[in-house]
Parts: C-alpha cells; sequence; structure tokens
C-alpha cells in the first residue's frame, strides 16, 4: 500500500477525493478514510475503531462530523508539492546530491559523465567544451549511470579486485582481494564474497536505513506540524484558540462562584435583617406592655395620691376600692427584661456550604499561657480593642487576669496567667475545664526558646489537656524573615511528642491574632459538633 493510506482499505488519503479523506477517531486517535468510516460505523451514533476497539462517538451519527487529520493532509501536500517542483526545476536533482566537482571548474557540480573523455562536468561546461563537432559526438550521461571503475588489487596491480573478505579473524589492512589475494596471498583461505553482493548487499542496507530514516523525518516532521499547532492554539490573543476558550471555562467558572458567593451573601444579609426585625418585633411588644404597666401604675398613683387628701368621710367609704386598686396593680408581674435579652451583640456561624445560622453563644475557656514577657497581656488587650499606646506598657502578670471576648458565635474567656518563673508550678490548676489553651512564646527572645520549649512539654504533657487543643502563637514583628533561629525553634517545635497548631501574630500591631482566634473557634466547634464559624 502506499505510505499515506487508509490501513483499513489500503487506499491512499487523497485532500481531492471526499470519501478518501482522513478521519481522525478521537477516542484513540487512530485514523481512517471516510469511506471505511461510514461502513464500520452504518447507522449508528458512534464507532468502534477497527485497531483497538476503542468507541469514538459521532455527532448527530453524520461521519462528516469527525475531525480531519489536517496534519496528514498538510504533510501530503506538501510533499507532493516539493516533487512536483523538483520533477519541474531541477530534473539532475540526484547527480547534485553525489556532489562531485566539476573538471573542468571546481567551483561548479558535475551532473554528466562524458564516457569518451572520462571526465565529470557540469551543464554548462558540458554545452561549452563539447560544442566542437568532434566532441559533440562523445557520449555524456548523468553521474548517476556512470560506469563502476575497476578497481585493482595494490599488491597485484595486474589484477582486478573480485572478492571481498568476510573472514571475522582476518587482520590485514583491506578486506578487498584479486584472485591471487585469495589463493596465494594474504587471504588465502579465507570466507569471501563477490565485491557485487557485497556492494548489493551494502546498498539494501543503506536503502532499508534510508527508508527508516525518511519514516522518521516525516514522523519529525509531522510532530513539528502538530506542535506549531498546538503552539497557535496556545497562543494568547488567538480568537479561536483552545487558550481562549479553557480562559473564558475558568472566567466562567470563577463567575458562577461570584454569583453564588454574592446570593449567599445577601441571604446571609437578609437572615441578619429578619432576625433583627423578630428582635426589635419582641422588643416593642415588650415595650408596649411595659408602657401600659407603667401608665396603670401611674394612673393608680394618682388616685391614691389623691386619696390622701380627701376627708376623713370620703377615704373611709372608698376604703375596699382604693385598697384593691392599689393591692392589684402591684400585684401584677413585671416581667422586666434582663440585660442579656438586652445585648446587642448576635451570635452567629456559618456552615460549610456558606449558610448563616443564628444562635447563642457559646462558652468556652481560654488558658493563655507563656513565659514571663512573651505578649499574652498584649494579645489579649489587642483582642479587647484596648489602644496600647494610650495605655500603661504591660509589666509581667503577677497572678492571672480574666477578659471575656466575644468572637462570632463564641463568648470566649481568655485566663491570662503569669509566666514568672515562681507561677510556673500553679499553671496545672488552671488546665480545669479549659477548652484550649494558648501558648504565647516570643519571637525575638532567641535565648530563651529552649525555656519556652521545655515548659510547652511539660503542659502538653499534663494528662489534663490530652484531649485540649494547643494552639502556639510565635509573637514576632510583622513582616520579619525567618532566620537560622527561627527554623531551630520550629524544628523543635515539631520534635513535640503532641504537635500543636503553630502560627504567627504581632502582638504589638495587631496582625495575625484575628486569625488564630478564627482558627481556635473552628477547632473547637469541630470538638463540639456544632457548625463551624
Amino acid at each position: 500500500m502506499n505510505e499515506y493510506g487508509c490501513n483499513v482499505c489500503n487506499e491512499e488519503y487523497s485532500p481531492r477525493d471526499p470519501l478518501k479523506c482522513p478521519r481522525v477517531l478521537t477516542g484513540c486517535g487512530h485514523t481512517i478514510c471516510h469511506s471505511c468510516a461510514m461502513t464500520i460505523a452504518g447507522r449508528n451514533y458512534s464507532i468502534f475503531c477497527p485497531f483497538d476497539r476503542t468507541s469514538t462517538p459521532i455527532p448527530g451519527g453524520d461521519v462528516k462530523s469527525l475531525k480531519k487529520n489536517f496534519a496528514l493532509l498538510e504533510l501530503m501536500e506538501r510533499i507532493g508539492e516539493e516533487m512536483s517542483s523538483e520533477e519541474k526545476t531541477d530534473k539532475f536533482s540526484k547527480e547534485r546530491l553525489l556532489n562531485l566537482e566539476c573538471d573542468e571548474n571546481s567551483e561548479h557540480v558535475a551532473v554528466f559523465f562524458c564516457t569518451v573523455c572520462e571526465s565529470n562536468l557540469c551543464e554548462r561546461c558540458s554545452e561549452s567544451t563539447h560544442s566542437t563537432n568532434v566532441l559533440s559526438k562523445h557520449r555524456r550521461i548523468p553521474l548517476t549511470e556512470k560506469p563502476a571503475p575497476v578497481v585493482h588489487c595494490r599488491l597485484h596491480s595486474s589484477y582486478v579486485v573480485e572478492f571481498v573478505c568476510k573472514e571475522v579473524s582476518c587482520d590485514t589492512e583491506s578486506p578487498l582481494m584479486c584472485l591471487m589475494c585469495r589463493d596465494y596471498g594474504r587471504h588465502k583461505g579465507h570466507y569471501h564474497v563477490l565485491i557485487e553482493k557485497e556492494v548489493e548487499d551494502l546498498r539494501e542496507k543503506l536503502r532499508e536505513h534510508l527508508g527508516e530514516l525518511t519514516r522518521q523525518s516525516e514522523i519529525v516532521d509531522g510532530a513539528v506540524m502538530n506542535i506549531n499547532s498546538t503552539i497557535q492554539e496556545l497562543t494568547p490573543g488567538e480568537e479561536c484558540g483552545s487558550l481562549e476558550e479553557t480562559k473564558q471555562e475558568v472566567r466562567n467558572h470563577f463567575q458562577r462562584l461570584r454569583t453564588a458567593i454574592e446570593r449567599d451573601e445577601a441571604a446571609a444579609v437578609e437572615t441578619i435583617d429578619r432576625y433583627a426585625r423578630t428582635r426589635i418585633e419582641s422588643l416593642q411588644t415588650q415595650k408596649e406592655r411595659l408602657e401600659a404597666f407603667s401608665r396603670k401604675i401611674g394612673s393608680t398613683c394618682i388616685t391614691l395620691h389623691q386619696a390622701l387628701i380627701m376627708e376623713k368621710a370620703k377615704i373611709l367609704d372608698r376604703k375596699d376600692d382604693l385598697l384593691a386598686l392599689a393591692e392589684s396593680t402591684a400585684a401584677e408581674p413585671t416581667a422586666v427584661p434582663d440585660p442579656s435579652q438586652l445585648s446587642t451583640r448576635i451570635a452567629f456561624s456559618f456552615s460549610n456550604d456558606r449558610k448563616l445560622h443564628i444562635g447563642d453563644f457559646i462558652e468556652s475557656r481560654v488558658v493563655l499561657l507563656g513565659l514571663d514577657g512573651a505578649g499574652k497581656t498584649s494579645i489579649v488587650r489587642r483582642l479587647k480593642k484596648v489602644r496600647i499606646e494610650a495605655a500603661m506598657a504591660p509589666l509581667s502578670t503577677s497572678g492571672f487576669n480574666i477578659e471575656t471576648i466575644h468572637h462570632k458565635n463564641y463568648r470566649l474567656t481568655f485566663w491570662d496567667v503569669g509566666g514568672l518563673p515562681k507561677l510556673r508550678h500553679l499553671w496545672k490548676h488552671y488546665y480545669w475545664n479549659a477548652q484550649a489553651i494558648f501558648y504565647v512564646i516570643d519571637g525575638h527572645d532567641v535565648e530563651r526558646f529552649s525555656e519556652a520549649i521545655k515548659e510547652l512539654n511539660k503542659v502538653m504533657s499534663d494528662p489534663l489537656i490530652l484531649t485540649c487543643p494547643v494552639f502556639v502563637a510565635i509573637n514576632r514583628k510583622d513582616g520579619s524573615a525567618l532566620n537560622n533561629n527561627m527554623d531551630a525553634l520550629l524544628s523543635q517545635l515539631e520534635s513535640l511528642p503532641f504537635q500543636p497548631h503553630c502560627h504567627y501574630c504581632d502582638a504589638a500591631t495587631g496582625s495575625g491574632i484575628d486569625k488564630i482566634i478564627d482558627e481556635l473557634t473552628i477547632c473547637l466547634s469541630r470538638l463540639n459538633g456544632t457548625c463551624p464559624v
């Protein structure tokens, strides 16, 4: 079959014959002609590859919807154009491949051989030197038809080389031999073949290599064409390229996400507004009831004040009514709302699907530990929104401080325990009923890293906090790069038997603190089995 033919019908592909147009089976990548594709597919909406039985869907059931193998068509057209061009422009292309010099002008490439002069000539020199009546009768043939020259033996100049030595152990300079070399010379008794057979075998091998290299060249050229096509598809700015299609799909994906987030945001805000309206309606009802009760109390008080200045006979006549009015008014329940009902803070949380949930605050106790001067009190002040610049610089805590922080649906009670050496043995008394441990390490106090890790190891080894999450905050200047000392600190933290949650923060600016509190409440939600905030 032809080199560019269908492997099913063994007929050559054609860019002009629609039935021989190469069609690509996208399911596996094989190519067959349009005619075979129609025969195999029949009336089905899919086609099974005849080589590996992989199914390829046929859009609309029309084989014409299968993509053409444009790379193969372009390659066939290019090779056809090159062959046609060579035939038209240079009929001595094969002779020029020999690259032999013209005997008349060394700068010219010879294409003819004069059998009489025994010289190699180019076209120009052939015409100029053989233009006379005598020389014009010389026989000139293409170089590719030049008869093979007779080779004489180097040792026996009167004998022609006829054989080639094939003896493996032969160590002579040349394998060529004549009759004398074969029968009496250095190749006597050696295995040999005729030189014509050896040359023909060699040429056959060269033809095989040439065919293989030609096929490899075609494969490489096809790959280059495919690469160029791929590059074109991936080049920015190509409106119909795959790159722009992918970018548009990505844009559409994020547009859908933005739309979904905006929708969830609007729903969350509406939930908050609805909750606020419900609270307002409830408070308005309580307010109206209390105002009505207040008016009743006021009316009763006015009546009692008037009775105080009545004459003795009149006040005694209304004794029972006045006492009943006073007693009934005093007996009505006041129903004053407690402070928690008047709190403007709204406890909320988010589920994994971004839905807002409103509920009561979850009480949690967090113990704040660390060496003295690590920045524990400064972190609490930042959480309380205290301006550190306007406040007194924090001193080492001699006992403990208690502060309550509201964060989303959590009411976190922080126990800021002093970190002086004389107080560290008391830390264990604060673990009881703690939901989380917040351990602070001064990221600038390199000399106390080992001491901080030692105390942290003691804390994490205590049986009272085996189920209690430990958050380690490395307090360092915001934006400062990690150095070798910081790497050593992280290495020591990784060597602990229980791995804590490590974070960075800056107590001076408050950077990173809110993120730690977010992570802490998320962890508490998972432990409590509640909706993650």
